[in-house]
């Protein structure tokens, strides 16, 4: 069978993760109940469930979003070798942040068309993860793919997203909290447009599930990639169908994330293998465990039994670990987030009340700070996602 690491492997961080989808709009809900709010106000400033899709937004963005996004970095900025095969590329990434800025302090309208061309970014990039790793499940499989089988797959993956999210856009009612995106102009009446992309996702379904049929038949079923694409189909054509779409797109962001820090922990795993270079934040644990038991027994009593915690402590998470580097990994990526932290409070300070009561402008300060480093996570993956080896042992 064709896993990426292991069929346990794979099922938990890849696939049966979906269930993660479910947990950010069941916190909302939770919250909003129980303070005696309307769900159906989340795009009110004040209410129940304005807070409570803030809530979770910092939450989702702290515990997965934040550290997925700068995760991307172990394997860019901090692999020396990518550096100085791409040095341009890398230094060009300054012109993300630079035009985030722009586009939110020069006007309302530009802030509004911002956040249009992210959420544009955002669904192009989690579907691209996921043909990412059905590529990936390709090379695993060794059977030849023709080009039509790939194109059905790419297909129903890239269309599952759009007939739901498109209709709302022709009701103009694409809204993300309190601020309705440009969606809504360009496509406000066209609804020829949702019943398109309708007939587009459910001509790709019916090619996907004949195609699987003849695989089953000839025997180069891929049950890995297609146990993945069914999942990602079902949650991203249903889930534009919640009112508040904010909180239901956090349920897919943690799932993708979650998925992403696997991948690239894997991808820096198979990264060291392959090149013999000792990746040192994967090995972390392992070497503050050596270091302290080589000071564990010197000093005075207290000290010494100090030491000899510390050093219990770190054979305990390393045994907890297994040596496998991942607790590391996300620890690093996670103590990256304070870089977001100080350009919310930077953009705060040097422009205070920006944008005035214009709906969605108090979330303006953090938007900055997090899309500063979000789409250089994107562009970095636009190329990282053609490199399909990089997942396959």
């Amino acid at each position: 069978m064709p896993w990426l690491r292991s069929a346990r492997w794979d099922l938990g961080f890849l696939t049966f993760s979906v269930a993660l989808v479910a947990i950010p709009y069941a916190v909302y809900l939770f919250y909003v109940v129980f303070g005696g709010g309307s769900a159906l106000d989340a795009g009110v400033k004040g209410t129940t469930a304005y807070n409570a899709r803030v809530m979770v937004n910092y939450l989702v963005a702290l515990l997965i979003g934040g550290p997925h996004m700068y995760a991307t970095f172990t394997r860019t900025i901090m692999d020396r070798d990518f550096v100085r095969k791409r040095f341009a590329f890398v230094a060009s990434s300054v012109l993300v942040p630079i035009t985030v800025f722009t586009m939110i302090l020069y006007s309302y309208e530009t802030y509004v068309w911002l956040l249009t061309i992210f959420f544009s970014m955002a669904s192009i990039h989690a579907l691209h993860q996921l043909v990412w790793v059905s590529e990936a499940y390709n090379k695993r499989s060794g059977f030849r793919m023709s080009r039509f089988a790939r194109a059905v797959d790419y297909g129903v993956v890239f269309s599952s997203l759009y007939p739901i999210a498109v209709w709302k856009m022709a009701d103009r009612n694409f809204n993300i909290g309190p601020l309705a995106l440009k969606f809504n102009d360009i496509l406000g009446g066209q609804h020829w447009v949702a019943w398109l992309a309708f007939v587009v996702f459910f001509v790709m379904l019916l090619l996907f599930i004949g195609k699987t049929v003849v695989e089953l038949r000839d025997g180069c079923f891929n049950l890995p990639k297609t146990l993945l694409i069914s999942f990602t189909v079902t949650v991203m054509f249903w889930t534009p169908l919640m009112p508040n779409m904010d909180t239901a797109f956090q349920g897919i962001n943690v799932w993708h994330s979650f998925q992403y820090l696997a991948l690239t922990w894997y991808a820096n795993r198979l990264r060291e293998e392959r090149t013999g270079k000792r990746i040192g934040f994967l090995h972390l644990l392992e070497d503050l465990s050596k270091r302290a038991r080589r000071v564990s027994g010197s000093g005075a009593g207290t000290m010494r039994r100090a030491r000899g915690f510390v050093t219990g402590t770190l054979s305990t998470l390393r045994k907890v670990d297994r040596d496998t580097g991942w607790s590391t990994f996300y620890m690093l990526c996670l103590s990256m987030l304070p870089i977001s932290g100080i350009l919310v409070l930077a953009a705060g300070r040097f422009w205070p009340h920006m944008h005035g009561d214009m709906p969605g402008s108090d979330e303006a300060y953090t938007y900055m700070g997090i899309l500063s480093i979000l789409l250089v996570h994107y562009v970095h993956d636009a190329l990282l996602f053609t490199d399909h080896d990089a997942i396959v042992a």
